[in-house]
């Protein structure tokens, strides 16, 4: 049980680390930014944070309101929230993947980064350790008002992506692409990875406790006594 975990956990921290990896290209193509990343781009500029900063504060915001609305939440999605916005942070700092100057050479960044993302996500549900902050939100926001989550994703970032841009967050060509072509791109991979993501449970915290005890018990008994 412990080795089954400690493999998941891998799973998890390779998943967080590609999609920083992806996120960080968005940032640097220069052309516009995904909807959530406008809102901490914006953050980050108006009350001087860092952009990891902005996002470990959002995301922490969102599974608070996620949570108090009845949804539970899991290991994967406290690690999303806490190790993806400072490796960003690291990933910046460290300079390794430049700023893009020209439309062109922005786009190409951009669909890079989109692709990692996905290929994050995809690592990140495999674990199965929990859902990500934002989609406990978007089944909350569907459950509490009756409409498919799909509604309740277009209002939202259409909501923060307009918040965001009033505080600078970058809006751009960047923006519309990752929003129309963001959906299509993760079913895409899903499917050329034979990852069927709607059958996969997340655990929650609960669940991952009650499972670690129970095998810690197993273990115990299976012990030679002398």
């Amino acid at each position: 049980m412990i080795r089954e975990y400690v493999r998941r956990l891998l799973v998890l921290l390779g998943g967080l680390a590609v999609s920083a990896v992806g996120i960080t290209m968005m940032l640097q193509a220069n052309i516009g930014l995904e909807p959530w990343s406008v809102l901490q781009q914006g953050m980050a500029q108006t009350f001087g944070m860092t952009y990891g900063t902005a996002a470990v504060i959002v995301g922490a915001v969102v599974i608070i309101i996620a949570a108090a609305c009845g949804e539970s939440f899991g290991i994967g999605t406290l690690g999303n929230i806490l190790i993806c916005g400072p490796l960003i942070d690291l990933l910046l700092y460290l300079g390794w993947i430049p700023a893009m100057e020209r439309l062109w050479s922005g786009v190409l960044m951009l669909l890079g980064g989109l692709e990692l993302l996905a290929l994050g996500t995809w690592l990140y549900m495999k674990s199965a350790l929990g859902a990500g902050p934002r989609d406990a939100l978007m089944v909350v926001l569907a459950r509490r008002t009756g409409r498919s989550v799909g509604v309740c994703r277009a209002v939202v970032e259409l909501v923060i992506i307009l918040a965001g841009w009033r505080m600078g967050g970058q809006v751009g060509a960047g923006t519309v692409i990752a929003a129309l072509g963001l959906g299509s791109l993760f079913n895409l991979n899903f499917a050329l990875l034979r990852f069927p993501a709607a059958e996969i449970h997340q655990e929650n915290l609960a669940e991952t406790l009650r499972r670690l005890r129970g095998g810690a018990a197993e273990t115990a008994s299976e012990e030679p006594r002398p």
